[in-house]
């Protein structure tokens, strides 16, 4: 019940309308009038939610509910419309007393756009579709989220079939390479960005010359109108919060992983293929030790069972959903990161798509 309760919460406060959550409008607003009315005094419903408000707000409101959860005012009615439906005084105390509910709004930058389905009209992500964008991979096989839309938007406008505008004008080539790379980073992410990225290929021993010149072109370009005129999608997606926290961290060791993600992978080694500890000289360790990495990990399972995703597969099958990773604009970067994330094959149905662009 208190699930159900904090994925109605969920839906409502996300703008999603009644219907979606399975509930008819005229029930959800026949129950909100008549919980919450002060002629409905002597419903025993009514009397467990004024006790909850206390003497002064016997009536509710959204902003009171939103007070107590912690929110913004005008976030409350989620929660408004959940308390209504409970059936008990200890399940409304217990959605008080949980933290509020954190969204993690997605986006996923593609060349296609999406067939409608009967569950979504803008339609749904599909395993059988994963490779079929930029197809590298790097990072776990799996469906490729951005937690921000501009990085979406890099992969939308550089794997569609797209002109580059400078100043209103196409953009083919430019006199050196450097300002061609120059023209597009700046489309891509934007001049600070880029400027950020140049000074980041120093400190990484990137040849100096050319990052120079860069740099340059970079400068000479500030304030112009650059931009890609594309087709594609920019897909936003909703990815639940609990699948996040059960995520691999791409940028740590197995060791520095949380103890709960840490018990999960060590729940593989009883999938790993025949004579897996033989191909490994016998020491699995080179497989599971403090410092291997989740790169290191997926590739050597990869190794042993002789194909793709086989890593993926084998954590998805005891919790595992997924890989989260720092995006580029946020590694080394102290504060205010920003993530991607992989969603394995068999968990996409989990991640509902909300808005197509």
């Amino acid at each position: 019940m208190a699930n159900t309760l904090r994925n109605i919460g969920k839906g409502l406060a996300r703008g999603i309308t009644a219907d979606v959550l399975g509930m008819p409008v005229d029930t959800l607003n026949m129950l909100r009038e008549g919980l919450l009315s002060p002629a409905a005094g002597g419903n025993p419903s009514a009397r467990v939610l004024g006790g909850l408000l206390g003497p002064v707000q016997q009536t509710g409101s959204g902003d009171w509910f939103a007070q107590q959860m912690g929110l913004p005012q005008g976030e409350g009615m989620a929660y408004e419309a959940a308390r209504m439906i409970s059936p008990s005084p200890s399940d409304v105390m217990g959605l008080l007393r949980r933290a509020p509910i954190q969204e993690i709004m997605t986006y996923h930058g593609t060349p296609h756009r999406f067939e409608p389905t009967p569950e979504n009209p803008l339609g749904e992500f599909r395993a059988s579709q994963i490779g079929t964008g930029e197809g590298e991979q790097a990072y776990g096989h799996g469906i490729y989220l951005a937690e921000t839309p501009d990085v979406a938007k890099q992969y939308k406008e550089t794997l569609s079939d797209s002109t580059l505008m400078v100043n209103g004008k196409p953009f083919v080539q430019g006199a050196t390479d450097t300002e061609t790379a120059a023209i597009r980073s700046i489309a891509a992410q934007g001049y600070d960005n880029a400027i950020k990225g140049a000074n980041q290929m120093l400190e990484q021993g990137a040849d100096p010359t050319w990052v120079k010149n860069y740099m340059e072109d970079l400068k000479r370009n500030k304030g112009k109108s650059i931009e890609w005129n594309t087709g594609g999608s920019l897909y936003t997606a909703d990815l639940p919060d609990e699948m996040v926290d059960r995520m691999l961290d791409w940028d740590k060791p197995l060791s520095e992983q949380p103890k709960e993600i840490r018990a999960l992978i060590n729940k593989t080694k009883s999938m790993l293929p025949a004579n897996s500890l033989d191909d490994l000289g016998g020491d699995l360790s080179l497989l599971y030790g403090k410092d291997v990495t989740p790169s290191q990990f997926l590739n050597t399972w990869e190794a042993l069972a002789g194909f793709r995703g086989a890593g993926e597969k084998a954590l998805k099958e005891v919790g595992v959903p997924g890989v989260k990773y720092l995006d580029a604009g946020s590694r080394g970067a102290k504060e205010k990161t920003t993530r991607n994330f992989v969603v394995f094959p068999g968990e996409e149905k989990k991640v509902k798509i909300l808005k197509r662009e």
